[in-house]
């Protein structure tokens, strides 16, 4: 037997050789997980976690100690949750954490995102933990409960995210200060230029880098895998009277939608390399390409919930499901192009004046009323990525971890050279053990870093959380 699970188990003195082996061959027959057998057979869960943790390069979760505010599950349909294998547990800072046997299926938590319309942490569960806690909690809920409790949880208040580390075990109680120090808050040149937001770079492929828009006619950019579709689109959009571009994945879309800058465009769900859903997101953080409107397509997340949180959260016009009838799609189109004619850009001198304003704050330490300023800068210019580096400050230094991970998440797609931001975000990941989204945002903070010292600095950050 040398399943790399099995053989952590055994190193770390969690189970004999002899109970793997049994645990292995049971599993093998039963068509079940390692880790789940073990559990079976005795093995106390938050020592099994820790050794996924450490072999997925990220947090885990002992459920027989979480409690869960049943509310959250509204969030996630029963049927979702049974098929993908993940539990809602809490939604501190305004993000979802969910126990998942596969936290690091970046396609899944993009869906869940898209669904739930929250930030999305993934924690390793024990498969066979997860599926009983899945039914015990969706059960609880149906009978009007509202709370669930794991076995070995007591009697606190919900919510209670019994997070684990590689190595380590501990409780978080949701809503805790954890930071126990203010840190400075450096607001240097260097850091942080007022009105200074990069244009947001993508890989353009060298076709991409000579696109010119047609004169006189207005151009839409058609992507979708399915070179059938493209064509019939292509066809049916000429004929009435635009200029068409296509692209068969979400990464050349990307890459066309900043080069191109084209009038609207109409954007396939599932699609190869990005998930439709994030192409759209990240056109939306463009400088160049956020003020494109965008038709999402989609044959598979169809009813009005979902067209709802296309253009709620990721910024969507409209929100066709196929099949449809091209009239259908070419009315569409039209009434988006006309309503979003006269898009102007975000109030840039409000929010110029609020980031100011929140500053001073900050220097005085009164820093729930800067949180306040650079909140009312990002709602009047939310792509301000300098009101969203700062809040994400703000909010790391009154202890709200999370809340500053998403505030940073934010920045970072805005300003994805901005190297401060990548290594805060960096550093908050591996705080919370989210190693492995650590070692991403650091090697991305390589790539960004502009000398030979800090580049060697980012290296051994990125060398030290590796080793």
């Amino acid at each position: 037997m040398n399943d790399p699970v099995g053989v952590l188990v055994v190193e770390r003195g969690i189970a004999t050789q002899a109970l793997v082996d049994r645990a292995w061959r049971e599993a093998k027959a039963s068509n079940d997980r390692l880790c789940s057998r073990l559990l079976k057979l005795g093995i106390d869960e938050a020592r099994l976690v820790e050794v996924l943790a450490e072999q997925q390069r990220g947090p885990g979760v002992d459920l027989s100690r979480c409690i869960v505010d049943l509310a959250l599950l509204d969030l996630v349909p029963r049927a979702v949750a049974e098929q993908d294998r993940l539990l809602a547990l809490s939604d501190e800072g305004g993000r979802l954490h969910l126990g998942m046997v596969t936290p690091n299926d970046h396609r899944l938590l993009s869906e869940v995102r898209f669904v739930t319309g929250r930030e999305v942490s993934g924690y390793v569960a024990v498969e066979g933990a997860l599926v009983q806690a899945i039914h015990e909690a969706y059960d609880a809920r149906e009978r009007g409960e509202e709370v669930w409790r794991g076995h070995a949880a007591g009697a606190g208040l919900p919510p209670l995210l019994a997070a684990v580390s590689p190595g380590e075990e501990v409780e978080i109680e949701v809503g805790e200060e954890i930071i126990l120090e203010v840190e400075a808050i450096p607001l240097g040149d260097e850091d942080v230029q007022s009105g200074a937001d990069e244009p947001w770079r993508a890989q353009a492929p060298p076709e991409a880098a000579i696109l010119v828009r047609p004169a006189g006619r207005r151009t839409v950019l058609v992507v979708d895998d399915e070179p059938e579709i493209r064509l019939l689109v292509q066809r049916a959009l000429e004929k009435h009277g635009y200029a068409v571009e296509t692209a068969e994945d979400g990464a050349e879309a990307i890459a066309k939608a900043e080069a191109l800058v084209p009038d609207l465009v109409l954007l396939d769900a599932m699609l190869p390399k990005v998930h439709g859903f994030e192409a759209c997101q990240r056109m939306k953080a463009s400088p160049r390409c956020r003020h494109v409107p965008v038709i999402m397509m989609t044959a598979i997340y169809r009813g009005w919930r979902f067209a709802q949180d296309a253009r709620d959260t990721y910024g969507a016009e409209d929100y066709i499901e196929k099949p449809f009838r091209f009239e259908d799609m070419l009315r569409r189109i039209d009434a988006v192009l006309e309503a979003t004619a006269s898009r102007t850009r975000g109030d840039g001198a409000a929010a110029a004046a609020e980031v100011a304003r929140g500053k001073e704050l900050m220097l005085a330490n009164r820093l729930p009323e800067a949180r306040a300023a650079f909140e009312a800068a990002i709602a009047a210019d939310p792509y301000s990525a300098e009101a969203h580096v700062l809040l994400a400050r703000t909010l790391r230094a009154t202890g709200e971890a999370f809340s500053a991970m998403t505030a940073y998440e934010r920045a970072a797609e805005l300003r994805p050279a901005h190297l401060p931001s990548l290594r805060a975000l960096a550093a908050l990941y591996e705080e919370k053990g989210f190693r492995r989204k650590a070692a991403e945002t650091l090697e991305r903070a390589l790539g960004a870093a502009q000398d030979d010292a800090t580049r060697a600095a980012v290296k051994q950050d990125l060398l030290a959380l590796l080793g």
